[in-house]
């Protein structure tokens, strides 16, 4: 399980959302449960610092191969947005950690 905000291989938390779609135009995506979320992640979401969230999956996972950074910063913004929105009002969940092999 990866952090579904930065892809850090170890997650701590689960946010619950409702379901959504992403349509990226070239591809069509759903989230039909909870986001996983690594710590470091976890506490950019609870402290609301979108920025800073878009911007640690920048340095973590620095995106589409040949894309433009600023194209990939707005997708990532896109995305994370969309979870906020659909993001129920309850405290996250831990998640027992399991170290990548």
């Amino acid at each position: 399980m990866i952090c579904d905000f930065c892809t850090f291989p170890v997650v701590a938390w689960r946010f619950e959302a409702t379901p959504f779609g992403l349509d990226y135009g070239h591809a069509i995506a759903t989230s039909d449960s909870g986001w996983a979320a690594c710590e470091e992640c976890a506490e950019l979401i609870v402290a609301g610092d979108r920025g800073g969230l878009v911007e640690r999956a920048l340095r973590v996972s620095p995106g589409i191969p040949g894309a433009p950074e600023d194209e990939v910063r707005e997708l990532q913004r896109w995305a994370h947005d969309l979870f906020f929105i659909h993001r129920l009002d309850i405290p996250p969940a831990r998640i027992e950690a399991v170290m990548p092999c």
